[in-house]
């Protein structure tokens, strides 16, 4: 995963637990391989997915990439086996979820766009603990450039003629050697003098 990716999941994090509060028991932000009873309730959030496509022309500029990004929340809670027509407060709390995040401007402006969101609802057992898991994944899409590093920082050109050649060895004309200073604006010789055709900065190579 980006590390753009991460900074998505965290502000995700840090809103929920600022909404929450006390109603989570556990929060996680890497998946549960084993949840304990006493977790419970507990609120993941994860990175569950993250792609990079190119972003137009291959090798036209500096890599740059669109990225899709999936991030998955995972609320659960112990439910009574014998208490079926009672609806778990996880449903209404794992709704809440738009609201905290989708009319936060601090989470909005961190992508490009929301572009996709799933939710689904399942039981497990976790020894004899019923677990009711609402999970939701929310896809975003935001974008990369890397440009590149220069360690040249180009202030000068060295230019170089090719005579002599054997056309012209008799002829007397000289190989010039010339550097050329570069500012933001215009490219001067090193020397106002060999511009003129005197050739005082010349050297005969």
């Amino acid at each position: 995963m980006s590390h753009y990716a991460s900074t998505v999941q965290l502000k995700a994090m840090e809103l929920a637990q600022a909404h929450f509060g006390a109603r989570f028991k556990t929060y996680r932000l890497t998946p549960m391989l084993q949840v304990q009873p006493g977790d419970l309730p507990i609120l993941g959030v994860y990175l569950l997915r993250e792609r990079r496509l190119q972003d137009g022309h291959a090798n036209h500029t500096e890599p740059h990439f669109k990225h899709t990004m999936t991030l998955g929340f995972s609320g659960g809670v112990h439910v009574e086996t014998d208490r079926q027509t009672y609806l778990p407060p996880i449903e209404e709390w794992m709704s809440e979820l738009d609201d905290v995040l989708l009319t936060d401007p601090r989470f909005v402006n961190l992508t490009e766009g929301v572009t996709e969101m799933d939710r689904v609802a399942q039981f497990a057992k976790v020894g004899e603990t019923t677990l009711y898991e609402i999970r939701v994944e929310m896809a975003m899409e935001f974008s990369s450039r890397f440009p590149p590093i220069i360690v040249d920082d180009f202030k000068s050109v060295k230019v170089t003629t090719q005579f002599p050649d054997k056309e012209h060895a008799d002829d007397g004309t000289l190989q010039i050697e010339r550097i050329y200073e570069l500012d933001v604006t215009r490219a001067t010789p090193a020397s106002p003098q060999a511009e003129e055709g005197d050739h005082a900065d010349a050297r005969v190579l």
